[in-house]
């Protein structure tokens, strides 16, 4: 049975050349908004991941979730995505059950190959590898001497735990959406018809905003928003107007 939609807060922690809010400030509001996200009710706190570039953009995500899952409860943490290719599949197992033991089960993990060549080159790899090396980290079972319980959960789960993507609504674009309550949850509830969403919606700013500035959309959108599209879907689903 396909998991409810849940909403999250994304975040990729950059503070481009010129911005007003300094890399150590930008991670101090982040942490600060994802503990009121948690008491929010979203379900899940999302990071991505780049490297070798001027706006800091998070380069490593687990020290991160270590100190989400420190100022947390409840709200899932999860990876988007880690790159395979620059990480060793028994160090990440270690980091991972560590975490999982840390934020009492609350890690999730989504793994990519990568695609920048800079960073391919920055970290000595040929980029011709990269199919190969994230194979050898979703396969490898050496790992699971370290695991604590985490490996198996996060590398094998089970296919109807996920809801497949239908090929046929086309792919899922990026895009803002912009106005009042209302205007938000009509726009919203019509995007998650269309593209026939079903895992997750999340929600950040804009590179180089600090993360307090957006606390009262946030809190907005939680309390305001949310149940609203989420009645929308259940009445969508029961054969209702919505």
């Amino acid at each position: 049975m396909a998991q409810p939609l849940r909403f999250g807060v994304v975040h990729d922690l950059r503070s481009p050349p010129g911005s007003e809010v300094s890399l150590p400030e930008m991670y101090a509001q982040a942490l600060d908004q994802l503990e009121m996200a948690d008491e929010l009710g979203f379900e899940l706190a999302w990071f991505t991941e780049h490297h070798f570039l001027d706006d800091g953009h998070l380069p490593n995500f687990v020290p991160v979730a270590g100190a989400v899952a420190a100022r947390t409860s409840r709200i899932r943490i999860s990876t988007d995505i880690l790159l395979a290719p620059f990480v060793h599949p028994i160090r990440l197992a270690e980091d991972l059950a560590v975490l999982d033991n840390i934020s009492g089960g609350r890690i999730e993990l989504g793994i990519g190959m990568g695609y920048a060549a800079h960073e391919f080159r920055g970290f000595g790899i040929p980029q011709s590898r990269r199919v190969s090396l994230t194979e050898e980290l979703v396969q490898i079972r050496a790992a699971e001497r370290y695991r604590a319980g985490v490996y198996a959960r996060l590398f094998d789960e089970t296919p109807d735990e996920f809801t497949a993507f239908d090929p046929s609504k086309g792919a899922i674009p990026q895009g803002w959406i912009v106005g009042d309550e209302d205007h938000c949850t009509a726009e919203l509830t019509a995007f998650i018809a269309q593209y026939g969403v079903t895992d997750l919606c999340t929600w950040g700013g804009p590179p180089g905003l600090a993360p307090s500035i957006m606390n009262d959309s946030l809190q907005r959108l939680a309390r305001n928003v949310i149940p609203r599209v989420r009645a929308s879907i259940e009445d969508g689903a029961d054969g209702g107007v919505g």
